[in-house]
């Protein structure tokens, strides 16, 4: 009767467990790396959405004919325009939105107005109640700083609209503290805000709105931010002179992981695409490209 193993029958049965062993191993590896990709492709597909619609929410309050698209170097802001993708974009905010029915009606009574004056007669419009809800929303409100302003523009956002500066002397009369228009339309819209979006990699990173995020540098540039509570029209810049109006800061993360965001006009319609990528174990990327189009 045979009571154990030769030498060579060890050794074959060692080689063999060897080798189901790694073949195990291999298939483990692979099972966890697709695993750990399809959570990392899910997280960038919330993330990336996420930021499509925050912005598409804001864009949607957009002063019609304000949208401003740019990309670093650019000397001038221009109207976005169907040609080219941008790298940034910048919008004026309406400030009705926070208004109540009754408090600004956003049109003007065109017999009533007097352009000989710079008056502007708007109906249903109650001086007390946008001084009250301008002191609510920034904590305090003047006329005279220019907090407000008045933009005449058309319903789509193609041409470039014209922001005035205003004084409300009393309630349903609006009088140009600045340049007067050329014509009085019967439409108007009244802003207090502006917004940009922009990534790191292509704005100013040393800008002191930027630096307190406390954000390492190595993860700016893949970084997309989201600007808001400046005014152009009072020669305010977005990431700049932080402490000027708004001491809690004007900036906020949208997303992280993007490696390019652009926007572009098409037919009246602005799309926007966000193109993100994060390196998983092995130096393996996963990049997603996601676009949303607002009306």
């Amino acid at each position: 009767m045979r009571r154990g193993y030769t030498l060579i029958e060890i050794i074959i049965t060692v080689a063999i467990t060897g080798i189901l062993s790694v073949g195990m191993f291999k298939a483990f590896e692979a099972i966890t790396l697709r695993s750990e990709k399809a959570k990392i492709l899910t997280t960038l597909s919330m993330d990336s959405q996420s930021a499509l619609d925050q912005i598409s929410i804001l864009l949607y309050n957009r002063a019609p004919m304000s949208v401003s698209g740019y990309n670093l170097g650019d000397a001038t802001r221009t109207p976005l325009a169907s040609s080219t993708d941008k790298e940034i974009i910048e919008w004026l905010g309406l400030a009705s939105e926070s208004y109540l029915a009754g408090d600004y009606s956003g049109f003007v009574d065109m017999n009533h107005s007097d352009y000989a004056t710079a008056t502007l007669y708007t109906p249903e419009t109650t001086k007390a109640s946008i001084e009250n809800t301008q002191s609510a929303k920034w904590g305090s409100f003047n006329w005279a700083n220019d907090n407000i302003a008045l933009v005449f523009s058309g319903t789509f956002d193609e041409g470039v609209s014209t922001v005035h500066t205003i004084t409300m002397t009393v309630d349903n009369a609006i009088v140009f503290s600045g340049v007067a228009p050329t014509t009085i339309y019967e439409k108007y819209n009244l802003v207090d805000s502006a917004y940009a979006v922009a990534r790191g990699a292509d704005i100013n990173q040393s800008a002191a709105c930027i630096t307190t995020l406390g954000i390492s540098s190595t993860a700016i540039d893949n970084t997309l931010f989201l600007f808001y509570n400046y005014r152009p029209w009072n020669g305010e810049s977005f990431c700049a002179d932080i402490a000027a109006h708004n001491p809690q800061g004007r900036v906020s993360i949208l997303a992280t992981n993007v490696n390019a965001f652009r926007a572009q006009m098409i037919n009246s319609t602005i799309r926007l695409s966000i193109d993100t990528n994060r390196t998983v174990r092995g130096g393996n990327p996963v990049r997603l490209s996601k676009q949303k189009v607002v009306f």
